[in-house]
């Protein structure tokens, strides 16, 4: 089994890009009907988790192996 040698500065600079995302889409109203509205516990849930999904797309990209047949 490989594992994939993550940036951490990348990682933390992509999460931070995500959640500032959301929260904006958020705080607008586009993805949410209540406008001007933020959800705390949302957007750390998704800073938790997206890091960890992250690294395990990246770890089953790192070893998935393609047959030439």
């Amino acid at each position: 089994m490989r594992f994939p040698s993550p940036s951490p500065s990348e990682y933390a600079l992509n999460t931070a890009l995500v959640v500032l995302t959301l929260a904006v889409l958020q705080y607008t109203g586009w993805l949410w009907a209540d406008p001007a509205g933020l959800d705390p516990a949302f957007l750390v849930a998704v800073a938790v988790m997206f890091p960890a999904f992250t690294y395990l797309i990246a770890l089953v990209g790192a070893n998935v192996r393609s047959n030439p047949k």
